[in-house]
């Protein structure tokens, strides 16, 4: 039986990726993967199909799927890759505008969210998120799937726990101000 602190969790990651699911997005859009493969090919620029496939854990027929959605839909474009069989996926200017769109969105949605608590515990609440996400982070790979719908750059600068976790380093601290 799980505990009331796991059940409100479990709830409160439902209630996000739910909010998550329901942004507006045109058609090639609709779904969390095909939005997380748009920020992935973001994220890493020039990336492959099979890169893809690993961060979004799709089988690499869906992956080939998705792709072709994004690309038809004008977002993404495929450059010739390292040799003749891979190509090197890049966001169009149409795709990085979506993107930004999507972004906001999502940022928006979870300001709403998180801006139910006060700093105090947003504070808190950021301490406890590093340790848990720091803590289960297993390798690099994993880590590209945790981060696949972050705004990375905020994070990253702030020392992400995900990215540290994934490459070796020590728990990011943050400095307090209770």
């Amino acid at each position: 039986m799980a505990l009331p602190v796991e059940n409100l969790l479990g709830v409160l990651a439902l209630h996000v990726m739910d909010e998550l699911q329901d942004l507006p997005a045109p058609a090639p859009l609709h779904g969390l993967t095909t939005r997380a493969a748009l920020n992935a090919v973001h994220a890493y620029p020039g990336c492959s199909i099979e890169t893809l496939r690993e961060v979004l854990d799709l089988c690499h027929p869906a992956a080939v799927r998705a792709v072709a959605g994004l690309v038809e839909a004008g977002l993404v474009r495929k450059d010739p890759g390292r040799d003749k069989r891979t190509a090197a996926l890049n966001l169009t200017e149409a795709g990085k505008l979506e993107l930004h769109r999507i972004m906001r969105a999502r940022d928006h949605m979870l300001s709403r969210v998180v801006g139910r608590l006060d700093a105090p515990e947003q504070q808190q609440l950021e301490q406890l998120l590093i340790k848990m996400l720091w803590s289960e982070t297993r390798d690099s790979p994993h880590s590209m799937r945790l981060c696949r719908l972050c705004d990375d750059g905020p994070c990253l600068a702030a020392g992400c726990p995900v990215e540290n976790r994934a490459t070796d380093l020590p728990m990011p601290l943050r400095e307090t101000t209770a």
